[in-house]
């Protein structure tokens, strides 16, 4: 037979296995678990961090609790701030809710804080509105009202004060009498230092005009003695200014009227003086031209 290879003697040749999907699977395997393993420390990191900050925050938490006591106690917050100052630190960094740190607060305002700033409280509204101290009595009575709610805060108490008997006896009672005070003068006080609604007008005499002697007897009116001082009601007062002023006026008018009367009766006298002057040269002037007739005659 010839040289040529027979079929059962063929070898195909070798072609390289691909193993490219494979190793694209393997690589997407690998890099699964380095994201997994990325996201897990994230994971990690993220709690430690969050654990550090929560540990710090309750690490803070005391003096937090301290140094907001102490600003009540000093009256620097209100307790309301106070709790608030609290439950918002406890809320931002995640922690127990401080119902015990606030219910101690509210113990150490309501019965070692709160008595004695509403007793200085009650004080102080005595002194700045009535001017005195407050009887034990009072300060009992207004210290309940506290206690059954009727006064909220001190500012309650300093309105009712103000609508008191005492206060509107002591003070003005309206803008009315402020506008008096400053026209009239202070209102008067009886011998127990209440107010009796009258001032006392200063007026000077001297500044009326001067009236001649027999002024009164050829007026037939008489000019009333309005003297230094009047005292009474704004109404008196006023009604005795309006007497001073048509007082002043009808001098004035008098005067002048009888200015006119002087200069009229100069006037008429001039005038009766220059008719008998008038009338001589007159006369005179006849006399002369019959003198003169006679001699050209």
């Amino acid at each position: 037979m010839g040289g040529g290879t027979r079929v059962d003697q063929y070898k195909a040749p070798k072609i390289p296995k691909d193993n490219f999907a494979e190793k694209y699977f393997q690589y997407q395997l690998d890099q699964d678990a380095r994201a997994d393993q990325r996201a897990a420390q994230d994971k990690a990191d993220t709690e430690e961090k969050e654990r550090s900050r929560k540990d710090a925050a309750l690490a803070g938490y005391g003096g937090l609790r301290l140094g907001i006591e102490s600003q009540l106690r000093q009256g620097l917050i209100s307790y309301t701030d106070a709790t608030s100052q609290l439950r918002d630190y406890a809320a931002k960094y995640d922690l127990a809710p401080p119902e015990n740190e606030v219910a101690d607060l509210t113990r150490i305002y309501t019965q070692e804080l709160l008595p004695g700033r509403r007793a200085a409280g009650v004080s102080a509204a005595y002194e700045e509105l009535l001017g005195r101290e407050a009887t034990e009595e009072e300060k009992t009575k207004a210290l309940g009202l506290f206690q059954q709610g009727y006064y909220s805060n001190v500012q309650d108490l300093k309105d009712s004060l103000a609508r008191s008997q005492e206060y509107q006896d002591k003070f003005n009672k309206s803008y009315l009498d402020n506008y008096y005070d400053t026209m009239f003068g202070k209102q008067t006080v009886d011998e127990e230092g209440k107010k009796t609604g009258q001032r006392t007008f200063t007026f000077a005499s001297n500044l009326l005009p001067e009236y001649s002697e027999g002024f009164e007897d050829r007026t037939q009116i008489a000019i009333p003695d309005f003297g230094e001082s009047f005292t009474g009601t704004p109404a008196e007062i006023e009604e005795q200014q309006q007497n001073i002023r048509e007082t002043r006026k009808y001098l004035y008018s008098a005067g002048l009227v009888n200015l006119q009367g002087e200069i009229d009766k100069e006037t008429q006298k001039l005038k009766n003086e220059g008719s008998k002057e008038v009338a001589k040269i007159s006369r005179d002037a006849a006399m002369y031209g019959s003198l003169f007739s006679g001699f050209w005659s």
